[in-house]
């Protein structure tokens, strides 16, 4: 039997109570780090504050993996003391004992999924395949248990989340401003993961009704999505017109966004034309996005999708579980302003 008591992972963490202080927000500090010529030199000066940001993240991440691996430990060891067991008698009672031997289907499925990556024939590898497929089968029955644990004990974890304050300003918004909770989004019309995140998005306006609102900002990486800048203007000019998430909904639905795209999604919904192509024409919006680039670069949003729930990051397409953990907490904490 396998022995998986050891492999402890941070997704025992989730559903965990957060709790954080409203005194969390970052700030620069105005403490002098040097002088020239008798004018001092701050952190506000470093201009690094993405930089420390990431660095903050990452410990924080560290931090609350490592908290969660304690956590299950000791849950398990509690509930082994209780049943007069050893830790690795109860994982062997609870998890191994529970776990089947992967079926020729899932091997085979599981092989035609990632045999591009592999480059090997499947009865070469099946013994890997196969213990692959075991270790995945014992992580998800001892997550489960553990979380049946968890639920029965008290458990708080009472670390801060990083978290940074984003001035919404007069940012496209779902949901009411005077949420509890406030998502921005920062986001790239080219880019596929946030094309992929939006059925996410809509899903938590719809979970979490009147007590979450969601701020879109423009975060158009040029470089590598040259129509991404022009996108984002014909959305601020759909906007003139009042059908900003009309036109974002459509601009995120369409595979590939050229500029013929521009006029035709304007013309689906019926928009005034010659003022729609006036407005793309001019570049009038081109200083209200590039101050949300500079925005991001700011707080550390330097990929799409990025998002701060009341200023707490989570990067890339998130499943809702992680949203919903977040925005929980924060609900459960009174909300942010």
């Amino acid at each position: 039997m396998r022995n998986f008591h050891l492999r402890i992972t941070a997704v025992v963490c989730l559903g965990l109570v957060l709790t954080a202080s409203a005194s969390a927000q970052l700030d620069k500090s105005t403490a002098t780090l040097a002088t020239l010529d008798g004018q001092p030199i701050t952190d506000a000066d470093l201009d690094i504050e993405s930089k420390l940001m990431d660095l903050r993240q990452e410990a924080y991440q560290a931090r609350i993996e490592a908290l969660g691996n304690v956590i299950a430990q000791r849950l398990l060891e509690k509930e082994a003391k209780a049943r007069g067991l050893t830790t690795s008698e109860l994982i062997e009672k609870e998890v191994n004992s529970k776990l089947a031997e992967p079926s020729d289907a899932e091997i085979t499925a599981f092989y035609e999924k990632q045999k591009s990556r592999i480059n090997k024939p499947l009865e070469e590898i099946r013994p890997q395949v196969i213990e692959f497929l075991k270790n995945s089968q014992g992580q998800t029955v001892r997550d489960a248990y553990i979380d049946g644990l968890k639920a029965n004990s008290k458990v708080r974890v009472l670390i801060n989340a990083p978290r940074v304050s984003i001035e919404a300003g007069d940012s496209p918004r779902r949901g009411p401003k005077e949420a509890p909770v406030t998502i921005v989004e920062f986001s790239d019309y080219q880019c596929p993961y946030c094309r992929r995140v939006q059925p996410t998005l809509l899903t938590l306006l719809e979970k979490y009704p009147g007590k979450i609102s969601l701020v879109y900002k423009d975060l158009p990486l040029r470089q590598i999505h040259p129509e991404a800048q022009k996108a984002a203007e014909a959305a601020r000019c759909a906007g003139e017109q009042g059908k900003f998430w009309e036109y974002h909904d459509k601009l995120f639905a369409t595979p590939r966004i050229s500029k013929d795209e521009f006029g035709r999604l304007a013309q689906d919904l019926s928009l005034d034309s010659i003022k729609f192509a006036g407005c793309l024409d001019s570049g009038k919006h081109e200083s209200t996005i590039q101050a949300d680039f500079e925005q991001a670069m700011a707080v550390g949003a330097q990929s799409t999708p990025v998002f701060y729930v009341n200023g707490i990051q989570l990067k890339g397409a998130q499943p809702v579980d992680a949203f919903s953990s977040v925005i929980d907490a924060e609900l459960a904490a009174g909300g942010r302003e």
